[in-house]
């Protein structure tokens, strides 16, 4: 598993993705490739302590993709710290 790691102002993202499966969590049922994601925010401080988690929720589609998930999931990071986004920690 990679986890991508950015800084942004003054904060450091990061966000993993796993893959869903569907009906009953069976990897080998049929239907499309599905994938959510985590972003984790914190400071880049040494002595701050206060990192944060938040789910990813997809409203219309769900990426196909790890990488469109990553990609996601650090821009909800980015417009939870520029206050676009009221986000409930994990």
């Amino acid at each position: 598993m990679t986890i991508a790691s950015i800084e942004y102002k003054e904060h450091e993202l990061r966000a993993y993705s796993h893959q869903e499966f569907a009906l009953h969590r069976d990897p080998y049922a049929k239907g499309p490739r599905q994938f959510s994601s985590v972003v984790r925010i914190g400071a880049i401080q040494p002595n701050e302590a206060t990192a944060r988690r938040y789910a990813m929720s997809f409203a219309t589609a769900h990426p196909t993709t790890a990488i469109d998930a990553i990609d996601l999931a650090m821009q909800y990071g980015k417009d939870i710290v520029d206050g676009k986004v009221q986000a409930n920690k994990l």
